[in-house]
């Protein structure tokens, strides 16, 4: 009888989870995300979601500030026309969420 509880209960011990706690707002985590192997496009994509979803202001990047300047926005606008694939930073961010629905969704 003792050697079965032992067993039983060893078993059990090994069964349970080791107790680390991961929330979400852990699995969304920009580190998390990196150190798990995601690209960072993933990772951006990923904490403009949570940031809607919040209703939360996402801090644009850096190079933001500059690129709304006269003479950047216009030669950028001109390598934009070349290049069509470059990066405007304009993914999801004009994205507007309604929770009810309106005449307009038909």
């Amino acid at each position: 009888m003792k050697k079965r509880f032992l067993i039983t209960s060893l078993l059990i011990l090994f069964a349970l989870p080791s107790f680390a706690e991961l929330t979400v707002e852990d699995a969304v985590s920009r580190e998390y995300l990196k150190n798990n192997g995601y690209s960072t496009a993933t990772i951006n994509a990923a904490q403009k979601l949570t940031a809607q979803a919040n209703g939360e202001p996402l801090t644009e990047p850096l190079e933001h500030k500059y690129y709304g300047k006269g003479f950047f926005k216009a030669v950028r606008r001109v390598f934009m026309y070349i290049d069509p694939s470059l990066d405007d930073h304009s993914f999801m961010n004009d994205h507007e969420i309604h929770t009810s629905p309106r005449f307009d969704d038909l």
